[in-house]
């Protein structure tokens, strides 16, 4: 599906247990943004919601062979992807380095990416992934040691445009909110202002 004006996707980064997913599930209540739910042959976290459609490795093939993958990437052995028709019918997407460099390639018509960094330190989001996720000691390193070398080559590149901290979640939220607002994502900002 191909639209005839410009569509602005949100792309939002950040490693894991930045809070990226909150951050943007609550911009998408409030506002009313569609997110990309992307595919993962990953398996579910202990108590995760509907974060992701989980597809085995013979699925994730068969959307490759359909040519329907837009934006893909793989953490250790785990792989993740969005489709074409997906860009366009949404607005927000919680994505990797490479997956955007992936949709930066595509070179698809009236599709422009605003790419936002969410930025946590590292002690920060171990503390929140063991201790709030519930996540393995192990399996935490492991993740982290995978995903760190495309955030730093990103990092060294200065490769987003904007970058938000995410130590105050009411602020990391706020200046979202406005990056969305700004970057016309938010195209007739009809947002709940009450708490």
């Amino acid at each position: 599906m191909m639209k005839n004006e410009e569509h602005v996707l949100l792309c939002v980064m950040g490693r894991s247990a930045s809070g990226k997913d909150t951050l943007v599930q609550k911009l998408c209540e409030r506002t009313g943004l569609k997110q990309i739910i992307s595919y993962t042959t990953r398996e579910r976290r202990v108590n995760e919601g509907d974060t992701h459609i989980f597809i085995t490795d013979e699925e994730y093939e068969q959307l490759n062979s359909d040519g329907r993958i837009a934006a893909f990437t793989q953490i250790g052995q785990h792989r993740y992807c969005c489709t074409i028709d997906q860009l366009y019918e949404n607005n927000v997407y919680v994505i990797d380095p490479v997956g955007v460099q992936h949709l930066r390639e595509l070179n698809l018509p009236n599709l422009r990416f605003v790419t936002v960094f969410i930025n946590v330190p590292d002690s920060v989001r171990e503390e929140r992934a063991l201790n709030k996720r519930g996540d393995d000691k192990i399996k935490w390193r492991v993740r982290n040691r995978n995903e760190a070398e495309q955030f730093r080559q990103m990092l060294r590149d200065a490769d987003f445009d904007y970058a938000v901290q995410n130590l105050n979640f009411p602020r990391a939220y706020s200046v979202l909110r406005w990056i969305a607002t700004v970057e016309d994502v938010i195209k007739n900002n009809k947002e709940d202002t009450t708490e």
